[in-house]
């Protein structure tokens, strides 16, 4: 049975309403909130509790029952509160009922961080500007921003959230944390650029976060005895698993970066033309690097090449691991090689660049921008033309020749 007493005076604490909930036995019952004209309190038979709000719609001219929410999960002060902002809604003219159905809409529709990186990184592969290494690196990036934020809708997220992310990263590596941040600016300006946001929360934080540490040069023997003693050490090792031994021999000879030696395949090499086409790594990072580039091979690589074929050519990497299916060489194995042989702090596997950058001009007299060319950089002539990946080929093949004999001659 009703409590007729606080159904004449009205409910105003949250007491009162546990006392009617008691009192109450049967059929259905409103209490009005005193104070609170037209928010009341409907105890059904079963005595399930809710608060609502009726109204007369702006929008259709209809009264309207709104249920706000069920006792005692949503409170009495929460039902105040959100009674006084339907009365700001409906005196701007928006129906509440309305307003809040349009909400919890937008919030189902609402992409997480997670979801929409996935997006932004499928656009990513599908404009084929970038190798699967750099996808792989990016998918890196995405994850460690995840970790952190990745459930949260992306139109919750705010700076500090992001900086939190970042921070945790930037504890191990600043260089990480920062191109962290920089995949995170480029998914929430997707995120603003479908309507989602209005703001990019990762642009302040780059002004928040630790400078890059100097940079360290690789550590590159330049001098003639020395690198033929490092050829000759390389030549020595027997024992030492998987394919750094002939990376790095080949690595010798054609001075390219890491990455694009160990993902070296073999629908890549003309054994005919003896060339190596590839597209760079660090192409989609450079504004400084060709997009594509022909490695004139020496008859010495070709030799080396012709031998690995052999082991691995029914694969698609040259330097196919055997440890994980479908996979190239880690190049972190070509450090634990170099390592090994006692060159740390002396020389590394990107150091072969700096060495034969040194020796092609010091001791072999070879044009700069042949070397630079050959190195994948966006090379220019003086009429401001960039060279494109076929020029000089017969110019670049006498130097790789010239080179790949000479050091034959230092070992």
């Amino acid at each position: 049975m009703a409590n007729q007493k606080l159904k004449d005076a009205g409910i105003k604490t949250d007491s009162q309403i546990k006392q009617a909930i008691k009192d109450h036995d049967s059929g259905n019952e409103v209490y009005a909130i005193q104070g609170y004209k037209g928010l009341n309190l409907y105890i059904r038979d079963n005595k399930t509790t809710t608060f609502r709000h009726r109204f007369t719609s702006p929008a259709t001219g209809k009264r309207v029952n709104f249920t706000l929410g069920a006792y005692p999960v949503f409170s009495l002060e929460q039902a105040r509160d959100m009674y006084r902002d339907n009365l700001s809604l409906i005196a701007r003219g928006i129906d509440p009922a309305i307003h809040y159905k349009n909400e919890q809409d937008k919030k189902r529709s609402m992409p997480t961080f997670s979801g929409m990186a996935e997006e932004w990184l499928q656009a990513q592969i599908a404009s084929k500007q970038f190798d699967p290494r750099t996808i792989e690196q990016k998918q890196t990036h995405i994850n460690y921003a995840s970790k952190y934020i990745g459930r949260m809708p992306i139109d919750q997220i705010t700076t500090p959230d992001v900086l939190r992310a970042i921070k945790e990263i930037e504890r191990k590596t600043i260089p990480t944390a920062k191109r962290v941040r920089g995949v995170c600016q480029r998914i929430f300006a997707l995120a603003i650029g479908q309507g989602y946001i209005a703001n990019n929360p990762a642009i302040a934080v780059a002004d928040l976060m630790l400078p890059k540490p100097k940079t360290e040069h690789h550590h590159a023997i330049v001098e003639p005895v020395a690198f033929g003693q490092l050829l000759r050490d390389i030549d020595s090792v027997t024992d030492f698993y998987g394919h750094a031994k002939s990376i790095l021999k080949l690595q010798a000879m054609l001075f390219q970066r890491s990455g694009d030696m160990c993902s070296m395949r073999w629908d890549a090499i003309d054994f005919d033309a003896k060339t190596w086409t590839f597209s760079p790594q660090k192409t989609g990072n450079r504004g400084d690097m060709v997009a594509s580039l022909v490695v004139p091979l020496p008859t010495q690589a070709i030799e080396l090449l012709q031998a690995i074929h052999e082991q691995t050519g029914h694969t698609d990497y040259v330097f196919y691991n055997k440890r994980r299916k479908d996979r190239f060489e880690h190049q972190q194995q070509l450090n634990k090689f170099l390592n090994r042989l006692g060159y740390t702090g002396k020389h590394t596997p990107h150091g072969f660049r700096a060495s034969a950058r040194t020796l092609l001009s010091e001791q072999l007299s070879i044009d700069e921008y042949l070397i630079e060319h050959q190195l994948g950089h966006s090379v220019r002539d003086p009429n401001g033309r960039a060279y494109n990946r076929t020029t000089h080929i017969k110019a670049r093949a006498n130097m790789m020749q010239k080179w790949a004999d000479y050091l034959e001659g230092l070992k």
